[in-house]
């Protein structure tokens, strides 16, 4: 698969089979994430924590719903939480954590999803579970360096289903000479 074509055909995936993801298989999604372009050259400015397991993944995302819950009880963007049913973390069976500056961390976020998806692996980019990520106490328990931010959580694994291609309207484009 070229990377037009990755481009155009990757979908956020919201269902896994629960089979594990090979760590090589891992390990080379992650490498070609670290090819995004650092700041400046030379630098590394992102560390990646991988989790491994349906099972103490789901439990992660059932306290992330918990934290949810109880720090923002009258959120308008909350719905997610009353969803029955609903999973943060899709019932993956790998979750990468990406750490370090915002924009540094969303460029190697789209460079795995797209990696992931020429190999034959699915993703889903999930925001809801952030804010509990950044607590100092789950930070050290999923051992992210102190001095940086979790900014991406990204589920990763084999997909059940693949979402079809919708059509998307065109971007406005505004040219400035």
């Amino acid at each position: 698969m070229d990377v037009i074509d990755a481009i155009h055909s990757r979908r956020s995936i919201r269902s896994y089979q629960s089979n594990p993801v090979d760590r090589d298989l891992i390990e080379s999604v992650i490498w070609d994430a670290a090819q995004a372009p650092p700041p400046f050259s030379g630098q590394v400015p992102w560390t990646f924590n991988v989790i491994e397991g349906v099972e103490r993944i789901a439990a992660l995302g059932a306290r992330a719903m918990d934290y949810a819950r109880a720090t923002r009880p009258d959120s308008a963007s909350r719905m997610w939480l009353d969803r029955p049913g609903f999973q943060i973390f899709w019932t993956a069976p790998v979750l990468i954590l990406i750490s370090g500056e915002l924009e540094d961390c969303c460029r190697a976020a789209q460079n795995l999803m797209l990696s992931a998806h020429a190999r034959g692996l699915g993703t889903c980019w999930v925001g809801s579970p952030l804010l509990w990520l950044r607590t100092e106490e789950v930070k050290a328990e999923l051992q992210v360096p102190a001095a940086l931010t979790p900014n991406v959580a990204m589920c990763l694994g084999y997909a059940n289903a693949v979402p079809p291609t919708s059509e998307r309207d065109r971007p406005s484009v505004i040219w400035v000479s």
